[in-house]
Formats: structure tokens, sequence, C-alpha cells
């Protein structure tokens, strides 16, 4: 992939895997306009584990969907370990979500007629990599949240916090730099919430950049910063450790 090295991704130290500078996004209606998101700049470094919070509408989801190239921002740019994603097309856009973004979402979004395991090999499918290794890399990502006895499983067979695990491993399965997590416990007990923000704590302290969406201040005590937004914009930023 081209890399463009320019004004937006000049600031961020080799730690930084995902930047916003002075990114916005605007919905537009007619001719109303929603402010969704106001000029935000903000990194996610390697080794962190970063909460975004706030009151529903506050934009998190918004910022969230921005480091993950799922929206494209009105002004401003993003970057994803030095490239401008402003300078991709929509194919190389396509291929840096895939390899170097993962996602976990607070509804799990696991396809139904499949496996724990055939779940989990669908980006390595996208990716052509051969059945064999499709096979035992989800293997490996089963293991690594403690589900390898679950590997035939249906979705409706598992409880919420194994499939948000399931979740979580095919995140993992294309071993992306940055993992992407909406809400990931909205849905869980409490059990279940301790055994997630410990996988995910884990996943931090291997390397990985990752930032959570949630509303629940009890995650806060697994963090290394907590920001805070209100009316779209950033209005308190905490380091925890």
């Amino acid at each position: 992939m081209k890399v463009k090295t320019t004004e937006c991704c000049l600031t961020g130290a080799e730690t930084s895997i995902a930047e916003l500078r002075n990114a916005s996004k605007v919905f537009r209606s007619g001719s109303t306009q929603i402010v969704a998101l106001q000029k935000t700049s903000l990194e996610v470094k390697k080794g962190e584990l970063l909460l975004i919070v706030g009151p529903s509408g506050s934009g998190k989801t918004t910022l969230l969907s921005l480091l993950g190239c799922v929206l494209y921002p009105t002004e401003g740019c993003v970057c994803v370990k030095g490239v401008n994603t402003r300078d991709l097309d929509d194919a190389q856009l396509a291929s840096l979500r895939l390899h170097e973004i993962g996602f976990v979402f607070q509804n799990f979004n696991l396809i139904s007629p499949l496996t724990a395991g055939e779940n989990i090999r669908v980006p390595l499918a996208l990716r052509g990599l051969p059945r064999a290794e499709q096979q035992a890399a989800a293997a490996r990502a089963l293991s690594m949240v403690g589900l390898s006895q679950r590997r035939s499983s249906l979705p409706r067979q598992l409880s919420g916090g194994e499939q948000q695990r399931v979740a979580i491993a095919r995140a993992l399965v294309t071993d992306p730099s940055i993992i992407l997590c909406d809400e990931p416990t909205a849905s869980l007990d409490a059990g279940s919430i301790e055994g997630i923000m410990r996988e995910l704590r884990r996943l931090a302290d291997v390397g990985k950049a990752v930032a959570v969406v949630t509303h629940d201040p009890r995650l806060e005590t697994t963090a290394d910063r907590v920001i805070r937004l209100e009316n779209g914009a950033v209005i308190e930023e905490r380091r925890i450790r």
C-alpha cells in the first residue's frame, strides 16, 4: 500500500496506531446539518486501552467509526499506521480495514447459520487464504479467548459472554494493529463483563491498540486513558495509569 506522508501524519510518534487530526463529521439531510463530531484531534497508541465515554448522542460511535475508516471525515483527516486514509481509493481502504483494524460490535454480529469456528474464518476467507490456513488461524484465535471446545457450536448455542468472545476472536484472527469495540459489554452479565475486559486488557498488554466505547464506569479500572464526549466534542481526558 502506498503511504503518503502528509501534515496529517507527521505529529504521531512510532507508537501511534490511529490518529484523528482536526477531524469532524457533519451529516446533512436537506437543509438540516447535524454535527455528530466537532473538530477533534486524538491518537490511539500501541499498547493502550482507551475508553470513550459520554451520554447517548455525544459522538462516541461516530468517533469510533472514523478511527475504523467506516466513515469519512467531513473535515480533517484520519491516519492509520502513518497512512493518510484520504489518499486511498476504495479498494485500498477496504484492504486497510481488513488487515489493520478489528471490530467488535455491541450485538456480536455473528452469522447465525455458521459455527463459532466458521464465523471466525470469515475475514480470512475474504483475504483468500487457503482453507487449511483459515482453520489453523481460527483454532488459535479461539484458544486465545478460551473457547476451543466451542468451535463447532452455533451462536444460538452460546451464552452472551461466549458470543462476545467469539466476536473478539474474529476481530483478532487477522492480527490487526487496532481493536475497536462498540459497547462490547452492554448485554452481558457481571461475570462475562469481567472476562471480556480482562481479555481486552491482555490485548493491550501484548501491544495492540484497543479503543472501547462504553457507558459502563466500571470498565475504567482496566483502562490506560479515558476521554469523555458531550455534544460531539471531547470535554475531558484522564490518564488512569
